[in-house]
């Protein structure tokens, strides 16, 4: 019962015309482009804060591998992928890798944001992304989803959905620099 119940409100939003996150703000005549993104093409740009207002640009981490999350604080599967991004983050910090965790959630809410990656205990910085400016870039439409950034700046791959930490490490493979 409990899925009919949460069906029917997502269909209902969806008919409402209420933005979903990545949806850009366009004129209703205007015509959008909804293709993900795909290997190979580069990856775009931004920069977001994080919660205490410092900048981060990607373009700061280009030469090492990134992964790029997009989440949110009420996503209760990017619950358990904001873990299993941690776990594989400690195991491969010291070979460059970055996790930038963006944020889907509200304005006002850095403390928020601040005070769930303490509960979580995660050590990477979480950015935000309020107006979903950096989502509308990535064409993310459903939470979580990553998007890993080769050294090059080039996109290697992109998962809709949580992930694990047996996925996440098959996925680094494309990324980190090959131990020698």
């Amino acid at each position: 019962m409990r899925g009919i119940v949460v069906l029917g409100v997502v269909v209902a939003f969806l008919l409402s015309g209420e933005r979903l996150w990545g949806d850009t703000l366009e004129s209703p005549g205007a015509q959008k482009s909804r293709s993900l993104l795909e290997p190979g093409q580069p990856a775009p740009d931004f920069v977001a804060h994080d919660p205490d207002g410092i900048p981060i640009a990607l373009r700061d981490y280009r030469g090492r591998p990134v992964i790029i999350n997009f989440w949110a604080t009420w996503c209760a599967p990017c619950r358990q992928e904001m873990r299993a991004l941690q776990t594989v983050y400690e195991a491969h910090k010291a070979a460059g890798l970055a996790v930038l965790a963006v944020s889907q959630d509200h304005q006002d809410m850095q403390d928020a944001v601040r005070a769930y990656c303490a509960t979580v205990g995660i050590t990477f910085s979480p950015l935000l992304d309020p107006d979903g400016r950096v989502a509308t870039h990535y064409n993310v439409f459903l939470l979580p989803s990553t998007v890993f950034i080769h050294p090059s700046g080039t996109v290697a791959a992109v998962h809709i959905g949580a992930m694990t930490p047996a996925q996440i490490e098959q996925y680094l493979r494309a990324i980190l620099p090959r131990p020698e």
